[in-house]
């Protein structure tokens, strides 16, 4: 492995090659935009973390305490997230290229900015139409997640949309993300 590692630090085709592969093969690409790949190996997060580190596409390795284990994140730069794209994309799998894609957005030109309130109809109208995760509103209006559950919230205490179930099938079972919302068929 480590003539794999001086090979990334020299050459930064095989480095991208190596962030890609640890991306779609272990990597979580969330609504909010994160993109981290994490390991119970510490050796292999190491590892990712020294190659991608060498070009300056992470943030320091961090740790994640559960009660039965530990997991060692790598997680990559804001900044360095289109340069990655682009050097990678398109991923194979069509769901996990999208999430990607949608990451790279411009968060100030999204399809629904307009007058106050009209997100939270546009909301409301995509819920009236069929139930729908936070993640399908926020590709669906090009929003941020954290948009999306902010509008959701006080639609929420509104009565005007409520939480259904969980999808079940959620990248990585993320409970913010997979809540099914629909409008309240009581309106």
């Amino acid at each position: 492995m480590r003539g794999l590692l001086e090979r990334a630090r020299m050459d930064k085709n095989v480095a991208m090659a190596i962030v890609g592969q640890a991306i779609v093969d272990e990597g979580y690409i969330g609504a909010d935009g994160t993109i981290v790949v994490a390991y119970s190996s510490q050796e292999n997060a190491r590892h990712l973390w020294e190659v991608a580190n060498a070009w300056g596409l992470v943030h320091p390795l961090r740790t994640k305490i559960y009660k039965t284990h530990t997991m060692w994140c790598v997680s990559f730069d804001a900044e360095k997230r289109e340069e990655i794209y682009l050097e990678i994309g398109p991923l194979p799998d069509p769901e996990q290229d999208k999430m990607f894609r949608h990451v790279l957005r411009d968060a100030n030109s999204g399809k629904t900015r307009g007058g106050r309130g009209e997100t939270r109809i546009k909301v409301l109208e995509l819920l009236k139409d069929k139930a729908m995760t936070v993640r399908e509103i926020a590709y669906g209006l090009d929003l941020s997640a954290s948009t999306v559950r902010r509008h959701l919230r006080n639609l929420e205490k509104e009565e005007k949309a409520i939480i259904i179930g969980y999808n079940k099938a959620s990248e990585n079972k993320n409970q913010r993300t997979a809540k099914v919302w629909s409008s309240n068929p009581k309106l």
